[in-house]
């Protein structure tokens, strides 16, 4: 049986799991078994949860394995989000505007459970939030319960109102739900940053303030803004000493003029460029030429001693992420696991070459 035959197998049995478990089962790294799991996520037979184990590692899981993710919630999500998410299990809805700033901040971060929904009656717009294993039929069902609002219904409250003091909407005529209403996955919601705990108290001192709703809300963007670029990349780069103001601009890049006189010369065409870092690294788009027309592969560049296969991992990975194979090209040498790992099946959509003397060297 095939390393990744024994992955989906494994998967059946077990249940979302991590790759050192899997690199374990099938007696393997856990890098090797990292790149088995995103090519096979790569070919939809396997999916990634944004939930993030001990703030690590996702859980890999097949499909219809969905309803096994909620085990996991417990001691990997902060104790705030937790509360969100069982309250939408409970209720299975959440209307938007019925909730208090955290909790809409929260919803956003439970990408797994919290699927987001435009309903549309008429010309009025409304966001709400169902539990991931409910239909669309449930949805609609329960949607048309909160909105579907007659004179002698009961003031309707939630946990964030328990006065029963929010408003809701007119009543509208069941003949009018069924003809004028819409409901749309509202995704781009959840393409929403992830909130820090210094971002997340903030946010929770700016929702008891009093003042103008048009002050609070831009706070509140501000906040989300800065949760935005402040990616865990950007933070390791302002980590590191800043050179000179001019110096960095000033230092002149070899590398790169080198590796495209290498792909030129073997008739490759470069797409797009990325500088990584100067004189070190390059990532490309480029097009291959072939006997049944050229291919476009994600090219990573690496001027290095010693390349090794976390290096040929990584770069696998970003071309699995970009849906490409790969052409890895490096300067000097390749370690005996690199080449092992380069041998393996899972990455028989990789090419390696090594840049001549003089080309980046």
């Amino acid at each position: 049986m095939r390393d990744q035959e024994k992955i989906l197998y494994f998967l059946k049995v077990v249940g979302p799991t991590i790759p050192s478990k899997v690199a374990k089962n099938i007696n393997t790294e856990i890098l090797l078994a990292s790149a088995h799991l995103s090519d096979l996520a790569a070919q939809g037979k396997v999916k990634i949860s944004n939930l993030k184990i001990g703030g690590g590692s996702p859980l890999y899981y097949l499909h219809g394995q969905e309803e096994q993710l909620y085990h996991f919630a417990a001691g990997n999500l902060n104790p705030k989000d937790y509360q969100v998410l069982e309250i939408l299990r409970q209720q299975k809805i959440m209307r938007e505007n019925s909730l208090d700033l955290l909790s809409r901040v929260a919803l956003r971060s439970l990408k797994d459970f919290a699927i987001p929904l435009h309903v549309t009656v008429g010309e009025k717009k409304e966001l709400f939030w169902k539990w991931h294993l409910l239909s669309d039929e449930e949805a609609s069902a329960s949607i048309k319960q909160l909105l579907f609002v007659r004179e002698q219904t009961a003031p309707f409250q939630t946990p964030h109102d328990p006065e029963g003091q929010q408003s809701l909407s007119p009543a509208i005529s069941e003949q009018a739900w069924e003809s004028q209403t819409k409901l749309e996955n509202a995704s781009e919601l959840q393409n929403m940053p992830a909130v820090s705990l210094e971002q997340e108290e903030l946010l929770e001192e700016t929702d008891q303030q009093q003042g103008p709703a048009e002050e609070l809300q831009q706070k509140i963007e501000k906040v989300l803004s800065q949760a935005k670029s402040k990616s865990p990349r950007t933070k390791m780069i302002s980590k590191k000493p800043k050179l000179q103001e001019g110096v960095q601009d000033k230092i002149q890049d070899n590398f790169f003029p080198s590796t495209e006189s290498f792909l030129a010369g073997k008739g490759i065409i470069i797409q797009e460029k990325e500088i990584v870092r100067k004189n070190t690294e390059v990532n490309l788009l480029i097009k291959v030429p072939s006997a049944v027309g050229t291919v476009t592969y994600f090219c990573k560049a690496k001027k290095k001693a010693r390349c090794d296969e976390g290096d040929v991992s990584a770069a696998y990975m970003e071309a699995q992420i970009k849906k490409l194979p790969l052409l890895f090209l490096y300067t000097h040498e390749l370690t005996k696991k690199a080449q092992e790992m380069l041998a393996a099946e899972a990455f028989q959509n990789a090419l390696v070459a090594k840049l001549e003397r003089g080309d980046g060297q």
